[in-house]
């Protein structure tokens, strides 16, 4: 941001230096129950159209990183048989890349008169959110994805209904070394005005 810039708030200080922070740069500790619980608090403040409420959260520590990478990786094999064995063992090591794995999630009320996209735009922010909380916090974080979050034996397995979805997996930690803030954008060039023709 230029030098030029008023003093910013705290809040949005904060909105503006957050950057992800790849697994290979995160180490113990991982966030402490209440850290988590907070940044969880956070994604519960986004916007919820008729109050569905979908934002889901499942953490996964310690051993059970393990065990669970190597259930997706059995999981994925039997998903996507034409998986190559490098993939599959991608699969099984993702989990333990950080010291916390998340699973995000969204319970998807279908049939209700707010539209399943708005529903998983709701998840979606409350997944920014999270993340907002955590880098507030000190902690560093990468939401990524793969087919895995495709798989129906893994949704099931981490307690998800058919119809819902999982948005991505979120591994977090301390960051080994200040973290580096990419340059973005200008935002002019995402914002424009409509004006009556």
């Amino acid at each position: 941001m230029p030098d030029s810039l008023p003093k910013l708030p705290p809040g949005l200080a904060a909105l503006l230096a957050r950057a992800s922070v790849g697994p290979q740069r995160l180490t113990e500790p991982a966030p402490s129950d209440e850290a988590l619980r907070l940044a969880v608090a956070a994604a519960l403040r986004a916007p919820d159209h008729a109050g569905v409420k979908p934002w889901r959260f499942v953490a996964i520590s310690g051993d059970d990183r393990a065990a669970f990478g190597d259930f997706l990786a059995e999981a994925m094999a039997r998903f996507r048989p034409d998986f190559p064995p490098d993939r599959i063992e991608k699969e099984r090591m993702r989990p333990s890349r950080a010291p916390l794995f998340i699973v995000a999630g969204a319970s998807i009320r279908h049939g209700f008169k707010i539209p399943v996209w708005e529903q998983q735009a709701s998840a979606a922010a409350g997944v920014m959110n999270f993340l907002n909380a955590l880098d507030a916090q000190g902690f560093g974080a990468f939401w990524a994805s793969s087919p895995g979050l495709e798989n129906p034996e893994v949704k099931k397995a981490l307690g998800f209904e058919e119809g819902d979805m999982l948005l991505g997996w979120i591994m977090v930690g301390t960051p080994t070394a200040e973290r580096t803030r990419p340059m973005r954008p200008e935002p002019d060039a995402f914002l424009r005005r409509w004006t009556k023709p």
